[in-house]
């Protein structure tokens, strides 16, 4: 039997899962969810087995949703039920170590999924790669996957569909761990992973984040936001005072911006304290 992965594991011991996921729709409020699901399996530098499926929806498809990815209304209603896959999903997924391009994102929606038909979050330490992207590659402006991919001469750059994007997300892996390789930082340790609880919208990821920012709207204190909207392919950061929280919203008033700015807590990568 295989050791328990730890921080400490090397990262050329450990197995990942690459994921992506694309939904019906952004607001978990809404009962929006999975519609599609991509995966690689990947030891440094092999791709050792994917998963992909279409999963039949519980809601239709925002206008903006089918934009984005395309997905035929009519492929979908061919397509199995999420509940139908959830163990080939969990055996595909097993010990490994989770990677995702936005994973407060992805994580969210597949917590979320497990938590609406009465399963556990995943317990796997997972990290995201826009983190490592924006750490190591401090000098690129976007770190969205459409720039990454040429920035970083990647072979696949994205397609806004679920095995696609896990794919280049996978390339982008081998580029972070050969660049840590460079800095000396040879194990999990150095890509920040996080255990937690992402379900929608009470699990612990979400309310420790929260809290942080009901503590910033009571100080009345500026926050220094990265934030990365997955549908629109968006990176970018902002100086916000925050003013308050609804319906997983946060809104505020940017630096230089007139119109209060609306954000979804699961398009926020960090928030930390800054000033104007």
């Amino acid at each position: 039997m295989a050791a328990a992965i730890s921080l400490d594991t090397p990262l050329a011991e450990i197995v990942f899962t690459v994921l992506d996921t694309e939904t019906t729709g952004v607001d978990l409020d809404d009962d929006h969810g999975i519609i599609e699901l991509g995966m690689v399996r990947y030891r440094r530098g092999k791709v050792l087995g994917t998963f992909s499926s279409l999963f039949q929806p519980a809601v239709p498809q925002t206008e903006e949703a089918l934009r984005t990815h395309r997905i035929n209304p009519a492929d979908l209603a061919l397509a199995p039920l999420f509940a139908g896959a959830a163990d080939r999903l969990t055996a595909f997924i097993g010990e490994t170590v989770i990677a995702a391009h936005n994973l407060a994102f992805d994580l969210t929606f597949l917590d979320t999924e497990f938590g609406r038909l009465g399963r556990p979050p995943l317990p796997n330490w997972a990290f995201d790669t826009i983190g490592m992207s924006a750490e190591l590659w401090p000098e690129f402006e976007c770190h969205c996957l459409r720039c990454l991919g040429p920035g970083l001469e990647l072979e696949e750059s994205g397609t806004h569909r679920a095995l696609d994007d896990a794919r280049a997300t996978a390339g982008l892996l081998e580029r972070i761990i050969g660049k840590l390789e460079e800095r000396g930082v040879a194990t999990l340790r150095g890509l920040h992973p996080v255990r937690g609880d992402f379900t929608w919208p009470d699990g612990n990821v979400h309310r420790e984040l929260r809290e942080r920012l009901l503590g910033a709207i009571e100080r009345e204190s500026p926050l220094k936001l990265v934030l990365y909207d997955k549908d629109g392919c968006f990176y970018y950061r902002r100086i916000l005072l925050p003013h308050h929280l609804e319906s997983g919203r946060l809104f505020g008033a940017a630096e230089g911006e007139a119109k209060e700015l609306e954000i979804p807590l699961y398009n926020i990568i960090s928030a930390d304290r800054a000033g104007f």
